[in-house]
């Protein structure tokens, strides 16, 4: 059943740099790792912006490693083959948006 609960929350307080995520039209997701979750080597087919809020990760790509905290920004272009792992409870924007458009084709 739908319901509509009545706000008694007046004042909101979104981080700068995670507004700067939205796009004109769409979302930013938050994600939430429990202390151990790794996701395992993969690719996306669009470029994605991470933000750390909370939490540490391990981030891994082809040529580097590096351990992400909150305040950290991952810009990854689409296809980029990564990992990561949770090292404690991580809290974190995700942002995807589809890769840029070379307008000269090269």
């Amino acid at each position: 059943m739908t319901r509509i609960i009545a706000g008694t929350k007046t004042e909101f307080s979104i981080d700068p740099a995670i507004l700067a995520l939205l796009p004109a039209q769409g979302c930013v997701e938050l994600q939430r790792d429990a202390a151990g979750k790794v996701h395992h080597f993969h690719t996306h087919p669009v470029d994605e912006i991470l933000v750390i809020i909370k939490g540490a990760l391990k981030f891994e790509w082809e040529g580097g490693e590096r351990i992400c905290r909150p305040g950290d920004t991952i810009l990854l272009p689409a296809g980029t083959l990564h990992q990561s792992e949770a090292l404690d409870e991580a809290i974190y924007a995700i942002a995807t948006r589809p890769p840029a458009v070379n307008p000269t084709g090269g």
